[in-house]
């Protein structure tokens, strides 16, 4: 090792670092390479210890210096990588300006190398940790969002604001998959060009989320393009709601979808009644969704709705299949007699049972709970499922418990 740089370590505190890097046994140099105190060149120095714990350690903190990238980037040990990969994303945005030039040069020479690497693992990470970054280089961001895996492009995809309109439809005319699309169809914000461009596909997943992305912008071609469409394999479900969709276009929706339902479900050995249960249903959800063309705060519209006697089971299905989760919250307020910011908080727990109990006090059924669940995030592996098909899975007395938790009596 070379002889002791400036640092703030004191001398005699520097030459134990110094042995512990040289002689001490693997956990001493993986403590060591982990200690905050720990000057950068003996982190570099460790970058090429022979045990994978270190190196991980290494790899991991944040003042390890970006020369050591390059080779961390060869590693052996997946981990290593992994964790580089998000070292050097949270790194980037302090890589600015021409003195950092080297540097940021061979930070982007290590990214490189990690958005090839074979493990999937390790692009995937490479690409949660860069979508929010605004300094990643284009042609990086370009790369991970055309990759084959979809945990690795899905995130660039829907979120990261470095893909060009350019880059994004020519994506679309590469990769016309569904969850391709998807992701592209729900991002925050989807230009008039890219919308076209998954419009043109004919995807009905994708097709209901540009019609229920706020942020959107639909040309009339492109809506003309979705009204020429059988829509009746659109889930409606999937949709959240565009606001403003014209009154006109709305009402075209309505009588295309309920023909292509009725057509669809008597192809398919429906009876008469059955279709027109599906229908009307339908019919429900499109005109609440016409309903938000009045701009009316949901707090104002779930009053008026619990005083014309029509804050039923029914509008808090319409509300969720659209995902009106400010409508759902005050409905579910008014219904249950709490404070819409304490419903929120029970929301925002991720707790299966706090919410199921939620939906108790509220006077829904346990079907209505498990829906409302489902739109409050959480994936289907942790719901909790109704008892009998039917019945809620928790007593009265569980129930009011989990509501306790919260202060409600």
């Amino acid at each position: 090792m070379k002889d002791r740089p400036d640092t703030a370590l004191p001398a005699e505190a520097y030459e134990r670092a110094k042995e512990l890097a040289v002689r001490g046994d693997p956990a001493q140099r993986a403590e060591l390479a982990l200690r905050p105190e720990t000057p950068p060149e003996l982190l570099y120095y460790l970058a090429d210890d022979d045990e994978a714990l270190v190196r991980r350690a290494v790899a991991f903190r944040t003042e390890t210096p970006v020369q050591a990238a390059p080779r961390l980037a060869r590693d052996m040990d997946t981990d290593v990588r992994v964790l580089l990969s998000r070292k050097l994303a949270r790194a980037l945005p302090h890589l600015t300006g021409a003195e950092h030039s080297a540097i940021r040069d061979l930070a982007h020479h290590a990214l490189t190398m990690l958005a090839a690497d074979q493990v999937v693992r390790v692009r995937a990470a490479l690409a949660g940790a860069l979508r929010d970054v605004a300094s990643a280089p284009p042609g990086l961001i370009a790369q991970l969002a055309r990759d084959v895996a979809r945990e690795v492009a899905e995130p660039i995809l829907r979120g990261c604001v470095n893909l060009s309109d350019d880059e994004l439809v020519s994506i679309i005319a590469a990769q016309p998959v569904p969850w391709v699309l998807e992701a592209i169809a729900r991002r925050d914000h989807v230009s008039a060009p890219v919308a076209e461009a998954v419009a043109a596909t004919g995807d009905p997943v994708a097709t209901a989320s540009l019609l229920a992305n706020p942020g959107a912008a639909l040309s009339d071609r492109t809506m003309g393009q979705l009204m020429e469409k059988p829509l009746a394999a659109i889930d409606m479900s999937r949709t959240t709601a565009k606001p403003l969709l014209p009154p006109s276009l709305l009402g075209k929706l309505a009588r295309i979808v309920e023909d292509s339902i009725r057509g669809e479900l008597a192809g398919q050995g429906f009876d008469k009644q059955d279709r027109q249960e599906v229908v009307e249903v339908t019919q429900r959800r499109l005109d609440w969704a016409r309903d938000y063309v009045k701009r009316e705060p949901p707090d104002a519209k779930a009053a008026r709705l619990k005083a014309e006697g029509k804050l039923d089971e029914a509008a808090l299905w319409d509300a969720l299949s659209w995902g009106d989760k400010p409508f759902v919250r005050e409905a579910l307020a008014l219904r249950a007699d709490l404070p819409s910011e304490l419903v929120q908080r029970v929301i925002d727990t991720q707790s299966a049972r706090a919410i199921t109990a939620l939906a108790w006090r509220a006077g829904l059924s346990m079907r209505c709970a498990r829906l409302l669940q489902l739109k409050s995030g959480l994936p289907p592996t942790k719901l909790l499922n109704a008892r009998h098909g039917v019945e809620y899975p928790m007593n009265e007395a569980e129930m009011r418990w989990q509501l306790g938790l919260f202060g409600v009596e």
